[in-house]
């Protein structure tokens, strides 16, 4: 798991170890989790798939591209708290996952 800021500044998470494969079941997992709804229209390209969620004033993007693996990015400054919060979900689903294997 990698923490950082983006070039608009927004704080970031990705998980380079996250294949395509695993960008819908993940994002599943969190939507249901954290009671999310959809704020924009899914992008899917060869290289890259994408969406923005959110909860009251809260706005997230959940992402995947080839470059950084599954990403999940604050899109405004009230979601970086949920987003910590989703990238330490994320972590333990891999955890277990290690665990499991």
């Amino acid at each position: 798991m990698n923490k950082y800021r983006n070039v608009s500044n927004k704080l970031t998470y990705d998980f380079h170890e996250i294949v395509i494969n695993d960008y819908f079941c993940i994002t599943d997992a969190i939507v249901k989790r954290y009671k999310l709804k959809k704020s924009s229209q899914l992008v899917h390209g060869l290289d890259e798939i994408f969406q923005n969620f959110k909860t009251g004033e809260k706005v997230i993007g959940l992402e995947w591209d080839i470059w950084s693996g599954y990403t999940i990015v604050a899109q405004n400054a009230e979601s970086e708290d949920l987003v910590k919060n989703i990238a330490n979900f994320v972590a333990t689903i891999l955890e277990k996952k290690v665990n499991n294997a």
